[in-house]
């Protein structure tokens, strides 16, 4: 019968509050966690928790394998939620063989891999050689915990990530990327007098999703919808824009924004139609993909101040001709998109109107092109631009013995032939090669869905199966 303490901890694990950024306490309880059981523990300035369990008798000659997993969540609840992240334990809720949590993310990404770590620990059947649990922090913000790792920090000869979301998939690369912020002043003027009546715009009905994993579905991104339709009413009537905002999240396609326009009462009426009408094609554009998209107009206070009129421009004709979405696809994995960006945010700030672009690639010199190509425009439009620190991608390494033991040793145990694959998404595999060049790493989890929204949830069963053959792995790993 499995020792399978994993959710068991992970209950534990989410009574503490762990968002990106708030993970000391969490942090700390880690460390109890392994000077409760005399193991070796260390505690960095990034908070990152490193946890040492000598090997199992008779293994001391099996490779070092370190268990890999991020101990924060991204804290996101439904409309109708009080929940308080900064205090409040995650509910859990069972629902058959689905583990989600009231209204709120979960954290399963990538609670779980530290709750998984924790059981093995525990568990004493379990043989091993030598072990080493890394958690991270600050994962699904700014990759820190990781890029804090120095070289020698950790030693294994292989690394077994466990932060991916479908049961039965092994990756073995992912992307690297970086983010770029777009500076446009800000400058307001007095509204003309002529436009006497003020309408909203607000996307609704986008799916959106994660930039990197979802970006080959090629759904629609508010923040370049709603400036393309700006952008072209523009061409036909004449109105001045108030307010725009779009997007929540570095990495996520927008699915909320809004912007108000000032026009003619007299107006009105064609502009509604005109918009209606432009929807109409779009929505047809992005069908069967994101079908059901569509913009809201209603009625706004008459504000005593817009945007001044070389503020909207550059807005909306940045908007309108930045790349957006997939920008090449890889040629030696089927379906892998190569690199691509997201134009995730826009956002007011005090003197400037910031747009935030992800941009992500498996090569090194394609990430330089488009970040490049969004320099180059931005100077055209004479505006300024930052480049932020980026991530490296996880380059694959073809004849790896971690892969070919790892994938044999799964279909042993469940009779499933494994899929190699890579995502178009950061892992912090790729920090962490940079300092362990010499370490073989994979990366696998169990079934998660939703992640990162209020409907994230685990499959128990799945957790089950995954423990079972980390269980396998470790014991027969040479």
């Amino acid at each position: 019968m499995s020792n399978n303490k994993t959710i068991a901890y992970f209950e534990q694990m989410n009574q503490i509050p762990r968002g990106s950024g708030n993970e000391q306490a969490v942090s700390d309880w880690l460390v109890q966690f392994a000077k409760d059981r005399q193991l070796e523990v260390e505690q960095d300035e990034a908070l990152n928790v490193i946890i040492r369990k000598p090997a199992t008798p008779g293994y001391e000659n099996r490779p070092s394998v370190i268990l890999q997993g991020h101990m924060d969540m991204v804290c996101e609840k439904s409309d109708a939620s009080t929940h308080d992240f900064t205090k409040d334990p995650i509910e859990h809720i069972i629902d058959g063989d689905w583990l989600h949590a009231n209204e709120t993310t979960l954290g399963a990404d990538n609670g779980i891999a530290v709750a998984m770590a924790l059981a093995i620990l525990d568990d004493e059947t379990v043989a091993h050689g030598p072990l080493e649990c890394l958690f991270t922090t600050s994962e699904e913000t700014s990759m820190v915990g990781a890029n804090a790792i120095k070289e020698g920090q950790v030693k294994g000869q292989y690394l077994l990530n466990i932060d991916t979301e479908e049961e039965g998939e092994f990756v073995v690369s992912c992307a690297g990327g970086c983010g770029v912020t777009v500076e446009i002043p800000r400058l307001r003027d007095n509204r003309d007098t002529q436009f006497n009546k003020a309408l909203k715009l607000s996307i609704t009905g986008f799916l959106g999703g994660h930039s990197g994993i979802e970006i080959n579905k090629e759904r629609a991104n508010g923040n370049q919808i709603l400036g393309r339709l700006l952008y072209e009413l523009a061409l036909q009537y004449n109105f001045q824009l108030a307010n725009f905002e779009g997007g929540t999240k570095h990495n996520a396609i927008p699915r909320v924004g809004s912007a108000t326009i000032l026009l003619k009462e007299d107006d009105v009426t064609a502009v509604t139609n005109w918009i209606k009408a432009k929807v109409k094609l779009y929505r047809h554009e992005y069908t069967p993909q994101d079908e059901n998209i569509d913009i809201l107009i209603s009625d706004a206070e008459l504000s005593d101040t817009v945007y001044g009129g070389d503020t909207a421009e550059s807005l909306l004709t940045f908007l309108y001709l930045a790349p957006n979405g997939v920008f090449s696809m890889n040629h030696s994995l089927e379906g892998l998109v190569e690199t691509s960006n997201n134009i995730a945010i826009v956002k007011e700030t005090e003197h400037t109107i910031n747009v935030s672009v992800s941009i992500r690639s498996l090569s090194d010199s394609s990430l330089d092109f488009l970040v490049k190509k969004f320099q180059l425009l931005a100077k055209t439009l004479g505006l300024a631009v930052t480049v932020g620190e980026g991530y490296p991608a996880w380059e694959y390494e073809p004849g790896s013995k971690l892969e070919e033991q790892a994938t044999a040793i799964y279909e042993q145990v469940t009779g499933q032939k494994p899929l190699v694959t890579a995502i178009h998404a950061g892992l912090e595999c790729g920090l962490l090669k940079s300092v362990m060049p010499n370490t073989e790493m994979i990366s696998f989890g169990p079934n998660i869905t939703h992640a990162h929204t209020p409907q994230e949830r685990v499959s128990l069963s799945s957790v089950d199966r995954i423990y079972t053959y980390l269980v396998a792995l470790l014991k027969d790993l040479k």
